[in-house]
């Protein structure tokens, strides 16, 4: 992904947009489902953009009454080496998941088939060195490559799932009392 594209990325409702579609092929009607809290103007301007970035893609064209629908889909998924190599980049990407997370979390609360032990969050401080890092980051995307290679079945539950390390600096973890873990 060019520097161009990483900045297109950094626009919050951008990057959800292209979040919310995943792997998926998504009208802009079903885009607006998914992102209820996103103005219908900003929503058309953000895929716009992105179309223009080359992120994502008409794929499809189908007349639905006196319209015509485009059916798109991500071709320049983000890469988070990109989009997040700049301090602005991170901390934008990172506000921009927190904010999918709570959407997210809002709509599944919201849903009629909410079932409390379906959803989880943790959040824990670790403290692990470059090797045990290493290590555990494989172990998580082994795990990760695992879960997206299955295949799709009827009793299958679409799940969003979102991983983050941050280094923490010693004193601050310490001085919050974040030593223990949170889990919800």
């Amino acid at each position: 992904m060019g520097s161009l594209q990483a900045q297109v990325l950094l626009h919050p409702v951008r990057m959800r947009v292209v979040l919310a579609m995943g792997s998926e092929d998504l009208t802009t009607k079903q885009l607006s489902k998914s992102l209820p809290d996103v103005a219908q103007a900003s929503l058309y301007r953000a895929i716009a953009r992105l179309v223009d970035a080359g992120i994502i893609a008409v794929v499809e064209r189908r007349q639905r009454g006196g319209a015509m629908e485009r059916v798109y889909r991500v071709v320049d998924a983000p890469d988070s080496e990109h989009s997040t190599a700049t301090a602005h980049g991170f901390v934008a990407a990172a506000d921009t998941l927190a904010r999918s997370l709570s959407v997210d979390a809002a709509q599944w609360a919201a849903c009629p088939d909410w079932e409390p032990h379906q959803a989880h969050l943790r959040r824990e401080v670790l403290h692990l060195n470059r090797e045990q890092l290493a290590e555990f980051t494989a172990r998580l995307e082994t795990s990760f490559d695992r879960a997206s290679a299955q295949e799709t079945h009827d009793e299958a539950v679409t799940m969003v799932v979102t991983f983050a390390t941050i280094p923490a600096p010693s004193d601050a973890t310490r001085d919050r009392g974040e030593d223990e873990p949170t889990s919800w």
